[in-house]
């Protein structure tokens, strides 16, 4: 009877709502760098997968818009820092509950293998320990 019920309430859901979600998603605070036409601002992650990141900034940032990333992930065993770069883009925002702050969804839309790798190492490293 209840494995009835979970399977109806999920039938409920739209199919593209289930899906969404394909990559391992960790929460993490790290603050990296998005630039687009011009200028370049300052946002923190709250949490992070190798298909995007949800992000806190300081403006709001349209729907839709392209952005260049430059993400800092600190390394488990050199102490170094190395660099995933990716283009982005806004999928989602919203007012943040901390005053004068953004919260925006982005989806890595242009990713080099070689970035892919370092991030899912990254999120692997981070998500067992």
């Amino acid at each position: 009877m209840a494995a009835r019920l979970r399977r109806e309430a999920l039938l409920d859901i739209p199919r593209r709502i289930l899906e969404r979600r394909k990559a391992v998603r960790i929460p993490e605070m790290l603050p990296f760098r998005i630039g687009h036409e011009g200028y370049e601002i300052e946002a923190t992650t709250l949490n992070i997968s190798a298909a995007g990141a949800l992000c806190r900034v300081d403006r709001e940032i349209a729907l839709m818009t392209q952005l260049d990333i430059a993400l800092s992930l600190p390394s488990g065993s050199s102490g170094r820092s190395r660099t995933f770069r990716a283009r982005g883009v806004v999928v989602r925002r919203e007012k943040d509950t901390v005053p004068d702050k953004y919260l925006i969804a982005i989806y890595f839309s242009d990713v080099k293998p070689s970035d892919l790798s370092l991030l899912q190492e990254y999120i692997a490293r981070r998500s067992s320990g």
